[in-house]
């Protein structure tokens, strides 16, 4: 498959998803690591979880430490 029809075959809905996931990850660029932690703890929302446990990881977190301090609900992609 070439590039566009990979870009044009995708669905709309995978492309929301992907769009939700970076706003988390630029709101969440400027709190605290802890703030973070206590966010991702009490997320209930899979793109907001996602994009808390990227924003970690840049941030040197482990995967390991981040499966402790949140039950594995939803896998980092």
């Amino acid at each position: 498959m070439s590039f566009w029809q990979k870009l044009f075959s995708t669905s709309p809905q995978q492309n929301e998803q992907k769009n939700q996931i970076a706003c988390v990850e630029n709101d969440c660029s400027c709190k605290s690591n802890e703030q973070l932690v206590i966010a991702l703890q009490k997320a209930t929302d899979e793109d907001v979880i996602l994009g808390i446990k990227k924003v970690l990881l840049s941030r040197g977190y482990s995967r390991k430490d981040l499966t402790e301090l949140v039950s594995p609900k939803f896998p980092i992609q």
